[in-house]
């Protein structure tokens, strides 16, 4: 089954019709998630994507050495989890549209392992990250389990144990650089 879909068009656009057939393929996928590249090449230097997942979808905690990476949260809810170099979790981030009262919009500058923890049925985000696209240049964490239970589980006991830690303080407008 084809999960991921490209951009063809001059101008990328997309609306809630997109979004129910992004659902759909991912609802049927072994996968459980699908995409859409609104980039229209893999050279491309900026990637950008709407990506969709289902709860049951769990990334191995992983860094990209050369890369920021951007999620803009349309809808549900996900938890970002931060790790150290020796798979100790440092913070967990809860994601979620604007409005939600959660964090809606996160850029990682630095090269840290981290995971993405679906929290609702289905996640909706537009991601942006550098490119070009190169595949197999995640660095996947050797501490983390590959089993997909034992991944569950390690991922719910880290974001946790990382939520009982302060959580990052949002900049107050008054310190930022204009």
């Amino acid at each position: 089954m084809k999960e991921v879909f490209h951009n063809r068009e001059d101008v990328g656009l997309v609306d809630n019709r997109w979004i129910d057939f992004l659902k759909a393929r991912a609802a049927s996928s072994p996968m459980r998630r699908s995409r859409l590249c609104l980039h229209r090449s893999h050279d491309d230097l900026v990637q950008q994507m709407i990506i969709v997942m289902c709860r049951d979808v769990l990334f191995r905690p992983h860094r990209h050495r050369a890369k920021t990476e951007s999620f803009h949260m349309i809808e549900g809810f996900l938890d970002l989890v931060f790790f150290d170099q020796l798979g100790k979790p440092e913070r967990v981030v809860r994601m979620g549209p604007s409005g939600s009262g959660a964090v809606f919009c996160h850029r990682l500058s630095v090269s840290q392992f981290h995971a993405v923890l679906p929290q609702s049925d289905f996640v909706v985000m537009h991601e942006i990250t550098a490119g070009p696209w190169v595949q197999d240049d995640a660095e996947f964490a050797p501490w983390a389990p590959t089993n997909h239970d034992a991944l569950r589980t390690f991922l719910d006991e880290s974001a946790a144990e990382a939520a009982a830690m302060p959580p990052l303080p949002v900049p107050a407008t008054d310190r930022l650089t204009w």
